[in-house]
């Protein structure tokens, strides 16, 4: 047969594999949980045993406990002279299903339990509070009455006396036992602190209630972190308002913890506000490799009765039962300033010049200076923590091996910062390319116009220049492929439309 007549072979097309969006985020380093000292290690190792969520999850949860309980007790001197709280500021990222509720409650159970009966008795208290204004009340107004109609000299004078001493015996409200806060504005949280327990955890294992909420909209976030980065300076909490009055909080400290799943993190890690107002820089950050798949058991098993468990749990019992020492108040702390004795003096004078050199054009940190620039004292408050946690009360200075510690331990913080930043950095075209191409797939949608999804897709895209910018971007890393115009998608030719060869996974 004449090579003529021999059938034309037709090339398909092939569907090519699409390019990356961004980078993928390179595997966690293992978390120094022996830095951590006998006491929180040989919690976490127990915890991670039994619970099976991942170490570091476990780490930050323990860490973030310890810091609640020592908070209003000490204070960290730093070597320049400082003085500056205890408190820790920490954000787990975590998916779905890695047992976040389950390790909050275990680790933060016993105190919530507490706070619940100390609930009952504040009631109680706020009623009999309640009974003694009232007649506290009645006799202010009867000394005024009394000064008012006093015509006498002895009589006036009489009369102001008794006003004065009704002025000075008005009751004291009793101090509302709440210690943990989850979702609070910057005006609700002052609110609380000035009627409640002077030391407060922020505390969710349920972050996106915080992250997305009223106190970090667009209007109220600039402020809000502002406000939480004071409280972790030490600084005292004022107000000035013309409606409900001005007031200033003195000997306040807050601790926080806010573990969330990754797409709802990524927007507070990626924010330029949280980065450039410093915010972030004052967090411990860690994204832990998910253990979902590997979780395997061969009996269950109570995580509360390990020895390491019940010993961590006496532990900051104690430091939770024991009254602080307060000032002019009993909501005013003053805790106890714990220095470095000298040899971990000189230890924090090199690891200061290290990471002075680290920050340097070329070195490993100079794209993380804020960061940086916090080590020497987060590392200081992680090793005041981490003594309290050993010594309890009778601790009184940071030995060498406790800062040796907190140093290893914030060196892995800085490395994590420094391999979440890439993958946090999401550009917002990126960001709602991934959205769109998720909700598709949701969908199971093979082909699509614009008219036909600006209506239903997540309600960010819905403007036609955000979806568009979105479709342009996963057309051109091969995960969309337009089609001709006068394509029929749900009865209708369309002018624009695409068929979809790939989902972002």
């Amino acid at each position: 047969m004449s090579a003529a007549f021999l059938p034309k072979t037709i090339a398909m097309p092939q569907t090519l594999e699409p390019e990356p969006l961004r980078a993928p985020i390179a595997k966690a380093e293992p978390y120094p949980v022996d830095a951590l000292g006998d006491v929180l290690a040989g919690a976490a190792k127990a915890l991670h045993e039994t619970v099976k969520t991942p170490l570091a999850l476990c780490c930050q949860s323990l860490l973030a406990s310890a810091s609640l309980a020592a908070q209003p007790h000490f204070d960290i001197k730093l070597p320049w002279g400082e003085i500056k709280p205890l408190s820790l500021f920490l954000l787990t990222i975590a998916e779905s299903g890695e047992r976040k509720s389950a390790i909050d409650d275990l680790v933060l159970g016993a105190a919530k339990a507490q706070e619940r009966s100390d609930m009952l008795g504040y009631e109680q208290q706020l009623s009999a509070y309640e009974t003694d204004l009232d007649a506290w009340k009645k006799q202010l107004a009867a000394a005024n009455n009394k000064s008012a109609t006093a015509k006498k000299q002895e009589t006036s004078d009489q009369a102001a006396a008794d006003r004065h001493d009704a002025i000075l015996i008005k009751p004291a409200p009793p101090l509302m036992p709440l210690r943990f806060v989850s979702d609070p504005t910057v005006e609700g949280l002052y609110k609380l602190l000035a009627a409640s327990q002077p030391s407060v955890g922020l505390f969710s294992d349920e972050g996106g209630l915080l992250i997305g909420g009223h106190a970090l909209n667009n209007d109220n976030a600039l402020k809000t972190m502002a406000w939480w980065s004071k409280l972790w300076d030490g600084s005292p909490f004022d107000r000035v308002r013309a409606g409900d009055g001005s007031g200033k909080l003195y000997g306040r400290r807050m601790a926080l913890h806010q573990m969330a799943q990754p797409n709802v993190m990524g927007q507070l890690l990626s924010d330029p506000m949280a980065n450039g107002q410093g915010f972030l820089a004052r967090c411990l950050v860690a994204y832990p490799e998910s253990t979902i798949g590997t979780r395997h058991l061969t009996a269950f098993e109570d995580p509360k009765q390990r020895h390491a468990l019940k010993r961590l749990f006496a532990v900051l019992k104690t430091l939770m039962e024991t009254e602080p020492q307060t000032g002019f108040s009993p909501q005013v702390l003053e805790p106890t300033a714990l220095p470095l004795s000298d040899q971990a003096e000189q230890l924090a004078i090199a690891a200061y010049n290290q990471f002075e050199t680290l920050m340097a054009a070329g070195n490993d940190l100079c794209e993380l200076r804020d960061r940086t620039s916090k080590a020497i004292e987060n590392a200081c408050r992680l090793a005041g923590v981490l003594a309290v946690i050993e010594s309890g009360t009778a601790t009184r200075e940071i030995s060498t091996g406790h800062l040796e510690n907190g140093l290893v331990l914030m060196q892995w913080y800085l490395a994590e910062a420094l391999r979440l930043r890439g993958g946090a950095m999401i550009p917002p075209e990126v960001k709602d390319a991934e959205d769109l191409s998720k909700w598709l797939a949701q969908r199971n949608i093979s082909q699509f116009g614009t008219t036909s999804i600006i209506t239903i897709c997540p309600n960010p895209l819905r403007n036609a220049k955000r979806l568009k910018t979105a479709i342009s971007v996963l057309v051109e890393h091969g995960y969309l492929a337009q089609n001709d115009p006068g394509v029929v998608i749900g009865g209708k030719a369309t002018r624009h439309s695409w068929k979809v060869l790939h989902y972002v996974l």
